[in-house]
């Protein structure tokens, strides 16, 4: 059992009193600042020197859930004074990495710790650090971290819905994560890009893009990372293939495409729309042949 992180209480992380400059993200350097605009380090590089993680990309050990961090977890986000952890060796970086590993085994939903964090905690935790009034008052390294918990975030549900059944809970956070309207991303609409996506999908091919010019709108370059990385991952090929599901219900359509929905603007309508089109055409026939049972019935 995984006894690692900071004590409940203890430790850096954003707190809803808007304080939480703590000790700074695990790379070291200065404890808060001011809102700059100072890019986080690419996350890829992050990830790439980290492949052994011990619950994140593994040979095959360590599949236990870290319980103990589950616990610590929950003591500091379900609470009227919360303060959670953004650091990837502390709570929520070590839950999110092993539920994407359990995932990867297709044992996420069979775990019980694994599901309750899925359920419960995880939903919660990413609710106040993107939608807490507190988010204008934290600093740049807080943000910064928060950018690499969401690509943990992204990781955990691109890998999940490889899987059935459709983790509707899951697309919801995928939701709040992709919106650009909530208050961490307005926060820092004016970020750009930290990779070059260009180079990952080609020239053209990316699943979101930032606009030609701020005047039309601001870039939200890390709302554009996040909806590229769930594609990079797999995302929307997993998406699409649910939803070409036979017998697949109108709440689960809905589930699927919300997260699209939301960040519709930023996203490539020449590579994403190919993809949704012939499943809104389905999707309205269904619903009027509904209708018409309905009135048939009436």
């Amino acid at each position: 059992m995984d006894s690692g992180g900071p004590s409940p209480g203890l430790g850096g992380g954003p707190r809803g009193d808007g304080g939480g400059e703590g000790s700074g993200p695990s790379r070291g350097g200065s404890t808060g600042g001011g809102g700059g605009f100072d890019p986080p380090p690419a996350y890829h590089e992050v990830v790439d020197a980290e492949k052994n993680d011990e619950n994140g990309n593994c040979s095959g050990e360590g599949v236990e859930f870290p319980t103990t961090n589950l616990y610590e977890l929950e003591s500091r986000v379900l609470t009227d004074h919360w303060s959670i952890p953004y650091k990837r060796e502390e709570s929520l970086g070590k839950c999110l990495l092993a539920s994407t590993y359990l995932a990867r085994l297709g044992l996420s939903e069979s775990d019980e710790n694994c599901k309750r964090f899925m359920e419960r905690c995880m939903p919660e935790a990413f609710k106040k650090l993107l939608t807490s009034s507190a988010v204008h008052k934290w600093g740049t390294e807080i943000h910064e971290g928060i950018y690499n918990m969401l690509m943990l975030l992204i990781e955990l549900v691109a890998e999940r819905m490889k899987q059935d059944p459709i983790p509707i809970g899951l697309l919801g956070v995928l939701t709040m994560a992709f919106n650009p309207d909530n208050e961490y991303h307005f926060k820092n609409r004016m970020k750009v890009s930290q990779r070059n996506w260009a180079e990952v999908f080609g020239e053209g091919n990316m699943f979101a893009v930032s606009p030609v010019s701020t005047f039309q709108k601001e870039p939200h370059g890390w709302v554009v990372d996040l909806v590229n990385k769930f594609g990079e991952l797999g995302g929307f090929a997993a998406i699409q293939a649910k939803l070409h599901s036979e017998d697949i219900e109108l709440g689960a359509v809905s589930a699927l495409v919300q997260p699209l929905g939301v960040c519709a603007e930023y996203l490539n309508s020449s590579v994403v729309q190919p993809m949704l089109d012939p499943v809104i055409l389905t999707t309205i026939q269904d619903v009027r042949s509904v209708e018409e049972k309905d009135l048939k019935d009436k």
